[in-house]
């Protein structure tokens, strides 16, 4: 297996960027060079069990961390890359899970895994051949439902290694073949903590006025002081800045009601905003 390159096909999630981001790299030191062209004002964190002098080094030359644990605090990194979290962690779902506390809201990890449903897997099985090491296989059907329970909002899937197999026999046994699933050996995969929609609402105002801003939404939608909550809500926006447009949306994702969205419509244009909401 030509690990490096498929390492490598990760990189096809990033693009360049001249920002500050921060990233989370684990257990990968080869992808720390293309990572600095790629982000050359990033600061990168690589995290290791086994430090060794030329992974410092390594970690000198990309102007990168070097840690050996991963870090309490929530929210620090835009970008986590662990390629081996699915196929070789021990504990991965609580691996996923602390990467997801570690994610800002508009953040995301990239891994890969190796597919079962790939045609080369299932001619050694119809020969009753297994190859049992230590990498896990998958179904892109059962990591969509891991990462969904592991609160990843949006997946996006991409072939790292395909082979010019046919599959039109496995077909004719009833396999789908959707998107050459059959002919893909390995899949990178994309988890977002949020879907785009609400991560570039996030980042607009402040963690605290957001919590702020869905609080008197919900008390306004169960009828908790409607009105009341309605002038603070006014208040509100009017000293954080947030404009119609933002509102709407944030309506749209946070309350179920009609009849609370009516409410907020009518109410605002009384406060010369026009509010307007998913039908």
């Amino acid at each position: 297996m030509n690990t490096e390159n498929e390492r490598r096909g990760l990189m096809k999630f990033v693009p360049p960027n001249f920002l500050p981001v921060t990233v989370l790299l684990v257990e990968t030191a080869d992808l720390l060079t293309g990572l600095r062209k790629l982000l050359p004002a990033s600061q990168i964190a690589f995290m290791t069990a086994e430090p060794t002098p030329k992974l410092k080094s390594l970690c000198d030359d990309a102007r990168a961390d070097l840690i050996t644990a991963l870090p309490s605090e929530p929210k620090l990194f835009d970008l986590i890359i662990a390629p081996e979290v699915l196929t070789t962690d021990e504990n991965f779902y609580a691996r996923l899970m602390a990467f997801n506390h570690l994610l800002k809201d508009s953040g995301a990890l990239l891994t890969q895994f190796r597919n079962v449903r790939f045609v080369g897997v299932l001619e050694n099985l119809r020969r009753g051949k297994f190859s049992n090491n230590e990498q896990r296989l998958w179904a892109k059907a059962d990591v969509v439902k891991l990462l969904d329970d592991a609160i990843y909002k949006e997946i996006h899937f991409l072939p790292a290694e395909s082979k010019n197999f046919s599959a039109e026999a496995w077909e004719a046994f009833g396999f789908d073949n959707f998107n050459d699933d059959l002919t893909t050996r390995i899949w990178l995969v994309k988890a977002c903590k949020c879907t785009a929609e609400v991560a570039a609402l996030k980042d607009l105002f402040t963690d605290d006025d957001r919590a702020e801003l869905s609080r008197l939404l919900h008390r306004i939608e169960y009828d908790l002081d409607a009105e009341e909550n309605f002038l603070r809500l006014m208040v509100l926006c009017d000293r954080a800045g947030i404009f119609d447009e933002y509102l709407s949306d944030f309506v749209n994702q946070v309350v179920v009601h009609a009849a609370a969205k009516n409410f907020l419509r009518d109410r605002a244009e009384n406060f010369g905003r026009h509010l307007v909401f998913d039908e």
